[in-house]
This record gives C-alpha cells, structure tokens and sequence, in this order.
C-alpha cells in the first residue's frame, strides 16, 4: 500500500481561504461600523494571501510542499501545536498577554522549527523576533484600537 502524499501549500491556502470567507461573511452581524474595520481588514488580507499561495503553488510547486500529512513526524508537530496553542489560551488570564504570548511564540518557533535550525544564532533570532512581534502587536493594539 502506498502513501499518499498531499500538496500543504494548497491544502494550507484552501483551508485559510474557507474559514477566512466564512468569518468575513459572519461579520454582517456585527451592528457597529468601527468594530468591523480591523477584523474585516485582516481578513481581507488572509484571503488574498491565501489566494497568492495557492496560485504560487500551481505555478511554480514547492517540493516540499508535497508530503504525507499522516506521518508520524507531522502528527507530533500537530500535538505540539494544538497543545502549545490551548496552554497559551489558558494561561493569558493569570500571566498576561505580552509575556504569555512572546513565551508561546518562542516555543512554539523552536519545536516547531527544523531540528537543524536549532543553533545558539537561531535561538537567539527566534527570542528577538518573537518578544518584537508580541510588542507590535501589544502597543498597535493598546493604542491605536
């Protein structure tokens, strides 16, 4: 019996493209205008990236793209994911989203990431990348929304 291998890129923009027109259409019952405009604008922006995905992905394939979801490394990757996601949900009230969030982000980069793309420079890389992102988003959001 053979495996069958599945294109991710597609699958990925597919999946985005679904549940992202689904929550834009779910939008319509929000009765304020202003409540709309950011949640519209970053669904919008899913939508059209999944879009460039999947037409990248028919163009011009990535071959890495192409591989068996079921394997027992992607499986683990999935765990680890789901489970890294509930904890961070879990843990925002008691310790905070700026912190909660950089923390998550981190591990989640690192257990996630290429076993060969763990090295000191790129640890060091994932903990400045991830408390800059936590930090944009924490300020955008304080001050601007």
């Amino acid at each position: 019996m053979t495996k069958r291998k599945y294109d991710t890129d597609k699958i990925s923009a597919a999946l985005v493209f679904i549940f992202s027109s689904v929550f834009l259409w779910q939008l319509k019952y929000i009765h304020s205008p202003l409540d709309v405009i950011f949640p519209r604008t970053i669904l919008i922006g899913m939508i059209v990236l999944s879009i460039i995905l999947f037409i990248k992905s028919v163009m011009k394939p990535n071959p890495e793209s192409v591989k068996d979801l079921f394997a027992i490394h992607n499986r683990g990757k999935l765990i680890v994911g789901v489970i890294g996601t509930v904890l961070w949900l879990i843990l925002i009230p008691f310790i905070g989203f700026g912190i909660t969030s950089a923390i998550a982000l981190m591990v989640l980069s690192i257990l996630l990431g290429k076993e060969s793309d763990r090295t000191p420079k790129k640890f060091a890389s994932t903990v400045v990348v991830s408390a800059l992102i936590v930090f944009v988003v924490y300020y955008f959001f304080s001050e601007f929304m």
